[in-house]
């Protein structure tokens, strides 16, 4: 029987292991999760050929992917290298310049006193609109302002300053605590694009690749897009803002050129390779940044509209077969999901909570409840689902419209509940605000 293993335990993970169970060809194939911390253990029963799909960016950005295709065993995954357009913000940054690849105009600063110092001179700057005193700097002299840690930051190294007093509230713990916890001392700051978001997914074995629908995911922890950026509250799935004309212009201005520049500059990509996108009002699309995995929560939507079994295509993409398969069919209608959290996420929250309703999505072939921070706790006497995390519940549901999926979602979600709980009413919500 062949194995896939895929790494990782959070909702993204768990999706992916409910698609692969749901395929016929599931009587032949055992699938299994690992945590991060248990990749040690992935050698002892492994054979050339099983497959391990890697799901989170962490153990890409450690070398998983490079130490298994040493050893002969079949990955769906980046090397570390290729993972540099999600590990280093500035190393991608730098491949877009090199590739002319459309992105925001962009200075770095080292995380010490000067550096600070230089940053805090550029907010000045903005402020007075007086670019011609600083001829080193590359950005547009207006706010807001994206400030972006170069690092991996667990998703929400990133802050957006509406105003140069927002700006100087945030400079000094990003640069003297660290605020992020950011694996690097180098910061990015951006000009902002204003625009539609969409998320865009390239599957690719380095050579052939196939683009999946659009998605949309909703950052902000607020109704409205208020509050500080999450790892994501929600998403949907097709993105209603992106049309076949911006398709196109993706596809050719920026898909094209990432995949051959990183063949170009011998790091072939092998994986799925996320993209995050604003297009501007005249339908310019703009990188905002690459990520080397799936995105969490959009592949919850993704797996809940894929009509196509996913275990070939993860097969061929580790095995460069890519071009062979047709492109994957997907569900007529949309799919959305709504994040359940606990209450203070993203900053300092509780956990081990009880939690209740969750049975909710029995009534409902349709909705699926996928576990992203729980833990199973009990006996023979019967087992209990309790809160471990910030981002617990992934309610995702497939619908005929994206008001019947959303009307599913919530109704289900309405009926689950722990202390402190909450999340977004807004998702798939488009009637009120652009997210």
């Amino acid at each position: 029987m062949k194995c896939i293993v895929i790494i990782g335990n959070g909702g993204r993970e768990e999706s992916i292991r409910w698609k692969l169970s749901e395929e016929t060809s599931s009587t032949a194939l055992h699938v299994s999760m690992l945590a991060n911390d248990d990749n040690l253990k992935l050698h002892e029963n492994l054979k050339e050929d099983d497959l391990v799909v890697v799901g989170p960016e962490v153990p890409i950005a450690e070398g998983l992917t490079d130490q298994l295709v040493s050893d002969g065993i079949p990955v769906f995954g980046p090397s570390k290298l290729a993972g540099r357009l999600e590990t280093s913000k500035l190393w991608a940054k730098q491949f877009m310049e090199r590739n002319d690849i459309p992105t925001a105009k962009w200075s770095i600063f080292n995380r010490t006193s000067q550096g600070m110092t230089d940053a805090m001179d550029l907010l000045w700057h903005r402020y007075l609109h007086q670019q011609q005193d600083f001829p080193h700097i590359k950005l547009t002299p207006k706010f807001p302002v994206v400030i972006k840690e170069d690092g991996l930051c667990n998703g929400k190294g990133v802050v957006i300053c509406k105003t140069r007093d927002e700006a100087n509230n945030v400079v000094p713990s990003i640069f003297i605590t660290n605020k992020f916890n950011s694996t690097s001392n180098k910061i990015l700051f951006e000009d902002f694009i204003e625009g539609q978001e969409a998320s865009c997914f390239v599957l690719t074995d380095g050579k052939d690749y196939k683009i999946l629908p659009y998605c949309q995911d909703y950052k902000p922890v607020g109704e409205g897009n208020t509050g500080p950026n999450t790892g994501g509250m929600g998403a949907i799935c097709p993105n209603t803002h992106v049309t076949e004309e911006v398709k196109n212009r993706v596809e050719k201005e920026i898909i094209i050129p990432t995949l051959d520049g990183m063949r170009e500059e011998g790091l072939p990509y092998k994986g799925v390779l996320y993209i995050g996108l604003m297009i501007n009002e005249d339908g310019s699309p703009y990188v905002i940044e690459y990520n080397v995995r799936f995105g969490d929560p959009e592949c919850q939507v993704l797996m809940m509209l894929m009509k196509s079994e996913l275990h070939p295509y993860l097969e061929a993409v580790a095995n460069e077969t890519l071009g062979t398969l047709p492109d994957p069919e997907f569900y007529e209608g949309s799919a959305l999901t709504v994040v359940m959290c606990s209450g203070g996420y993203p900053e300092e929250y509780q956990t081990q909570y009880m939690i209740e309703g969750l049975d909710a999505e029995l009534s409902n072939p349709n909705v699926k409840i996928f576990h992203a921070g729980t833990q199973q706790v009990g006996n023979h006497h019967g087992v209990k689902w309790i809160t471990n995390g910030g981002r617990v519940l992934n309610v995702t549901a497939r619908g005929d419209s994206l008001e019947d999926a959303r009307e599913q979602a919530y109704n289900v979600v309405e009926k689950i509940s722990w202390q402190d709980s909450f999340y977004r009413t807004d998702i798939g919500d488009l009637t009120d605000f652009d997210a």
